[in-house]
């Protein structure tokens, strides 16, 4: 347990080093900002394209793995459906978004920087967002799209513009690019010069202290701070559990006894799984307009509890180089 804390232990405290520096306002309004831009647009891409390239395409397209994630994903979405429409009386594109908040995990700024200190590689958490990229940001973002379209009366012409634009959003993201370039170079079995790799090394290292530091200063941001005070506490309770606890159990359940995931496999299964909520779900629901306050708080309490969480997944499951 001591050597699992001792992994957990940088990332917390470059954390909290960034949320000291946020609260300060040391980097001034748009630290933040400038930070995470950086890291989505500048060093991330080269980090997920450097991994991808170096890899046997089996390693990649290892579906049993790719499978286990997308059904506990769906599932947990499934139970939100639920819970939501039942219980909670939510609908359109609030229920759309409480399901993205409690089904996306963060594997840009914590599930990336862990697994390489965990498990040797990002590939874990870098699969995961390519599974969240291709099923979950299309899907329910054209269901938020068309709810608020009907909503306001727009023709039938302006809706089919918007998904197209939705689409070509998502095909634009410099992670996905990244993604399919990384994947295509596998399985051509390119061989890449090493000084790209290594220029993708150097980019890509970068990548993970300011991702983590970028983490703490978005947990500092007023925005974020002024809108976790309310919501429902039952919804965001539910999102919550669904998020670090039945998404990673469905995940080891389908991953050892429908797919027979070996020991390292399923433990970086059930971390991605267990990941807390990435900011863009309060970012999202900000540019939406609605379920801005139970998105915040689900972020917020999802991303403390993972400080207890996360370590007690690795320590059930162990951290095994993969």
């Amino acid at each position: 347990m001591v050597q699992i804390l001792g992994v957990f232990a940088p990332i917390f405290l470059i954390t909290l080093a960034g949320y000291g520096c946020g609260r300060a306002r040391f980097l001034g309004p748009a630290g933040a900002t400038v930070l995470s831009r950086f890291v989505f647009f500048v060093a991330m891409p080269p980090l997920f394209f450097g991994t991808l390239a170096r890899r046997d395409f089996a390693e990649i397209a290892h579906w049993g793995y790719l499978a286990s994630y997308a059904v506990a994903i769906v599932a947990g979405g499934l139970a939100f459906l639920v819970l939501g429409r039942r219980v909670f009386k939510e609908s359109g594109a609030k229920l759309a978004l409480g399901i993205f908040t409690a089904i996306n995990g963060n594997a840009g700024y914590i599930g990336i920087p862990i697994c390489l200190y965990a498990f040797g590689s990002p590939l874990p958490a870098i699969l995961a967002t390519l599974v969240h990229m291709i099923l979950v940001y299309p899907l329910l973002i054209t269901w938020i799209e068309l709810d608020l379209a009907r909503k306001s009366g727009k023709p039938a012409a302006s809706v089919l513009a918007k998904i197209a634009q939705v689409f070509g959003v998502v095909l634009k993201n410099p992670l996905l690019l990244a993604n399919f370039l990384g994947v295509a170079v596998a399985a051509a079995q390119i061989e890449i010069p090493e000084t790209i790799l290594r220029t993708c090394d150097l980019l890509g290292h970068g990548a993970i202290p300011a991702a983590v530091f970028t983490l703490g200063l978005t947990l500092s941001e007023k925005d974020v701070e002024d809108a976790a005070g309310g919501g429902d506490r039952r919804e965001i309770a539910a999102a919550s559990l669904i998020k670090l606890v039945l998404i990673p159990l469905v995940a080891f359940a389908v991953g050892r006894f429908a797919f027979g995931l070996d020991a390292a496999q399923l433990g970086a299964l059930v971390f991605v799984a267990a990941l807390p909520s990435p900011k863009n779900a309060f970012i999202l629901a900000q540019r939406y307009g609605v379920y801005i306050r139970r998105a915040a708080m689900t972020v917020f309490v999802t991303t403390v509890a993972s400080a207890a969480t996360l370590p007690l997944v690795l320590y059930l499951f162990g951290a095994q180089p993969l």
